[in-house]
């Protein structure tokens, strides 16, 4: 009975995580504006080479620019302000090897804040400040020059500040970026609830046999 209970369980946040994953990451624009993103995004360098990043676009009143961590080090390199640049404009943000961690951030002049594609990072409470879907270079058209790669848009605004949340203040899309997504706040309570249900359902059944006269 415990082998089964704990397989069931599985089975039930495996069913959630498909489930989840298989509409994550596939449409642009963000499908739910106003509702922050629930997704945990992992980016990591697809090959040895440069990581290139695009302006697609923005609709941000505050000044922003775009910049990368490798492996938790900053490379240095800050560019595309979305006042400034047009779209198809591109930016180097430094070299890698196949494999490192990459964190995307977005640099706000106006509030002097920075947010991270990995959201333990925000200081607004770890919220997610990014959507991320994959880019086929037609669909849709994002603009003259912006090849196939990683989509990713930002909310430049935390809560407080009056964010939106959803996440077109700032677009670009990324070349050479392997891309990951979990729905791990969707996927959590689901298996504490089934566990706990599973659990429950076992001793019921315990009871009613050891009750049962032989």
């Amino acid at each position: 009975m415990k082998v089964s209970v704990v397989a069931a369980a599985w089975i039930a946040v495996a069913a959630c995580g498909v489930g989840s994953s298989a509409q994550a990451g596939t449409i642009i624009p963000y499908p739910t504006p106003g509702t922050i993103n629930s997704e945990v995004y992992s980016f990591t360098a697809a090959a040895t080479g440069v990581i290139t990043a695009f302006f697609a676009g923005s609709d941000a009143g505050h000044t922003d620019t775009i910049g990368m961590r490798v492996n938790g080090v900053p490379t240095g390199i800050i560019g595309l302000n979305n006042h400034t640049s047009a779209i198809g404009d591109s930016i180097v943000l430094g070299n890698v090897n196949a494999g490192d961690v990459l964190t995307f951030f977005l640099v706000d002049a106006n509030t002097a804040s920075t947010w991270f594609s990995d959201a333990n990072l925000n200081v607004d409470g770890k919220t997610q400040h990014v959507y991320s879907a994959p880019y086929d270079g037609l669909h849709p058209p994002l603009g003259a020059g912006i090849p196939a790669g990683t989509y990713v848009g930002f909310e430049d605004l935390s809560a407080a500040q009056g964010g939106d949340f959803d996440y077109n203040d700032d677009s670009f899309v990324f070349t050479n970026v392997a891309t990951s997504s979990t729905p791990l706040p969707a996927a959590l309570p689901l298996f504490a609830t089934g566990i706990g249900g599973l659990v429950l359902l076992a001793r019921r059944r315990n009871k009613r046999r050891l009750a049962t006269p032989v």
